[in-house]
């Protein structure tokens, strides 16, 4: 009964709370963005909606610092609860809104008045005063966010060129952009093969694949967890994130700070590597990225402010570490702290650049921004860093007429995304404008640069449940991050599984029981136009360019089957599909070939990071892991083994080359994670197995099984 009746007092409390925003319902959310670049536009999110005709019959207006009206071009969102404010100078500035700009009516109408800036470069903070006053209002402003930083993996695509696809000895990491390195965990020289093994860096000489020997180990501690490794010429790059603890002035408990690091090594001796230096910065990683001689990392992170409420002696500062100037980690200068333009997200933004030439003595660049950055792509000439800005948060915001004021919005959460452009010029990193554009990009590969244009994907809304009202969208902006072209409204009801770029063409798959591949024109960035579409059954969740004129597709299919209680469709994944994609024709994309590896519950890393993919170009051969499983009934799956295989794929078709798979025991139900093949490389002539317990070698012509050496201690 009381149980009841708690159900019932929190029924009629909605109620109250969704009659109160109805009556009382049109007070201005103040814009989070307080301030924007000159450029960029203004956003002021408003809990009613605005008549059209208030931005022209004087209801809605601008005013300068003086007071007086200005010229400024003023339009609405797609559902007019947002004003949107441009073409103004640097400035001090007021957006009025009348009281009878709104469409409905309510008790609550009252004239308001919006106070914002335009500037020409970002605000810096000039005192540790400074900092604590913008957590304070943070936490006064009661701002929930939810934009922390992914750890960067690539989950589902291929982004700007066919990177990496020369004729070698050896194999190289499969990047985004031609020229750029992300690092990974295996990487070779052509004759070591350097690899991650839990938390330790295992080098092993590969020059003779008959007769592998391990050479050097180098073990790391407990609570540091190695991601990346990249190959410098001589020099080893170690990508790890650990952890320290710092106590809190005048308490009993300590604050846990994550570092992400970079560990140097001179592997001119591979067998006796030598650490030269480490670096490192506060926060999860969003991004590591090596061009020609230098070094970039992106991280995101948050301080421990809501100790600002107990009346802690907290530091607000993100910390930094560099093995030439302390011991442990330091809190960062504070004339190295700038704001995002608009921004009150309780995160950092943190980037930092060296040069790898006289890496001993060279300084390491380092610059943070208040405001999150979740994902990260980079061009030759800039690093761009998205972050998602959700609209209609469960939660209170302030209204500039009234800062004790509460509005309440229960709704669904959705995003638009944040976009900030650095420009790089060696270890100078400038943020150089911000965008924002509709819904959420996939991943890395979501985004593009060509011809001086970024291109972005992304998906709006929701793609789930009957009521599912999502839909997908193609942006692309000038050197400014100003939107000057786009395709919106693709594919209702479902959302993007991958995209891939490919110069003046743009490739996107949608699904929800079927697989569309839209085929994008986007020679002329002020008028892309959808060329083709494809419909076929199941979802590729990877592309990856053959040619020109030819995309590999690597994926689930599916199947469409019939709830036999509520008599409504439902799609199941069944096996891993490996399809090749004919654009010769744009207008009508086809399926030329296509391959079903195992059945229900079978799959591989390379269907959530491109890295494992491995390409030789010259024999055509596309490898990768593949754990495989088929189904027994509706609600068991049996395990069938795990391993690799290697397909060669050409223009005419798919053709299985090397099926190097351990079938399951005869007792035995789920794979051994330590025996997953985590990657798949080549030297020369010999195919190269990694896991995590060891490295197997094979023939590469014949796929003849050579030697085994394991990382047994």
């Amino acid at each position: 009964m009381m149980k009841k009746r708690a159900i019932v007092a929190i029924f009629a409390a909605c109620m109250m709370l969704i009659a109160a925003t109805t009556l009382f319902g049109n007070k201005t959310m103040a814009s989070t963005a307080t301030s924007v670049l000159e450029g960029q536009p203004f956003y002021a999110e408003l809990s009613g909606n605005i008549e059209a005709a208030s931005l022209t019959n004087g209801k809605v207006y601008v005013t300068d610092a003086s007071g007086k009206k200005v010229d400024a071009r003023l339009t609405l969102n797609e559902t007019a609860d947002a004003i949107i404010v441009s073409g103004l100078s640097q400035g001090k500035y007021t957006l009025h809104v009348e009281k009878g700009a709104y469409k409905k009516l309510s008790l609550n109408n009252k004239k308001n008045a919006i106070k914002f800036d335009v500037v020409k470069e970002v605000k810096q903070i000039k005192s540790t005063k400074d900092l604590v006053t913008y957590f304070e209002t943070v936490l006064n402003n009661q701002h929930f966010t939810r934009s922390g930083a992914k750890e960067e993996m690539s989950d589902a695509s291929v982004g700007s060129e066919a990177s990496n696809s020369k004729s070698s000895d050896h194999s190289t990491t499969n990047n985004q952009v031609d020229g750029i390195e992300e690092g990974d965990i295996v990487v070779t020289d052509g004759r070591y093969i350097y690899a991650i093994i839990e938390n330790e860096l295992v080098i092993t000489d590969a020059k003779n694949p008959k007769k592998m020997e391990i050479v050097a180990k180098k073990v790391f501690k407990e609570q540091q967890y190695l991601s990346n490794l990249i190959l410098h010429d001589s020099l080893l790059i170690v990508a790890y994130s650990s952890y320290e603890e710092r106590p809190l002035a005048g308490k009993d408990y300590m604050q846990t700070i994550t570092l992400s690091k970079f560990a140097f090594f001179d592997v001119k001796d591979a067998k006796n590597p030598k650490l030269v230096r480490e670096i490192g910065q506060e926060g999860h990683t969003a991004g590591i990225r090596k061009q020609g001689d230098f070094l970039y990392m992106v991280t995101n992170s948050a301080p421990h402010y809501w100790l600002l409420r107990e009346g802690v002696d907290v530091e607000l500062r993100p910390y930094t570490y560099d093995s030439n100037i302390q011991s442990t980690s330091q809190p960062m200068p504070i004339e190295k702290i700038s704001i995002f333009p608009g921004n009150t997200e309780p995160n950092y933004t943190t980037l930092s650049a060296i040069d790898l030439k006289n890496l001993a003595k060279n300084e390491v660049k380092t610059e943070s921004y208040l405001g999150s950055g979740s994902q990260l792509y980079m061009s030759q000439k800039a690093i761009y860093v998205t972050a998602p800005k959700y609209n209609n948060l469960i939660g209170p915001a302030t209204t500039v007429t009234n800062r004790m004021a509460v509005d309440m919005m229960i709704m669904p959460m959705t995003s638009n995304t944040q976009i900030y452009k650095f420009t790089i010029d060696k270890t100078a990193i400038k943020l150089a404008a911000q965008a924002e554009v509709k819904g959420t990009p996939l991943n890395q590969f979501s985004m593009d640069e060509y011809e001086g244009h970024f291109r972005i994907a992304t998906t709006e809304g929701f793609a789930w449940g009957r009521n599912a009202d999502s839909k997908n969208h193609l942006f692309i902006l000038d050197s400014n991050l100003k939107q000057v072209g786009e395709v919106t409204d693709l594919a209702r009801g479902e959302r993007i599984f991958s995209a891939r770029f490919m110069g003046d063409k743009a490739y996107l798959v949608t699904f929800k029981e079927v697989d569309p591949l839209f085929v994008i024109d986007v020679a002329n960035p002020t008028k892309p136009k959808v060329l083709g579409e494809l419909k076929i059954p199941g979802f590729s969740n990877y592309l990856h360019p053959l040619d020109d004129k030819h995309l590999i597709g690597i994926g689930y299919d599916t199947e469409v089957r019939m709830n036999e209680y509520s008599k409504e469709p439902f799609v199941v994944t069944k096996g891993m599909k490996l399809a090749l994609f004919d654009v010769s024709d744009l207008a009508n994309p086809k399926e030329k070939a296509t391959v079903i590896i195992g059945g229900r519950g079978t799959y591989s890393d390379v269907q959530y990071d491109h890295k494992a993919l491995l390409r030789h170009v010259e024999k055509g051969y596309y490898g990768f892991p593949v754990t495989l499983y088929e189904e027994k009934n509706a609600n068991e799956m049996l395990y069938k083994g795990t391993g690799s295989q290697v397909y060669e794929v050409t223009t005419k078709g798919i053709k299985l080359k090397a099926n190097l798979i351990e079938p399951a025991q005869s007792s035995q139900m789920y794979e051994e994670w330590d025996k997953m093949v985590r990657r798949l490389i080549y030297i020369d002539d010999a195919l190269y197995a990694i896991s995590q317990s060891s490295i197997m070698s094979y023939d590469l012509n014949t796929f003849e099984k050579l030697s085994t050496v394991n990382f047994a201690k």
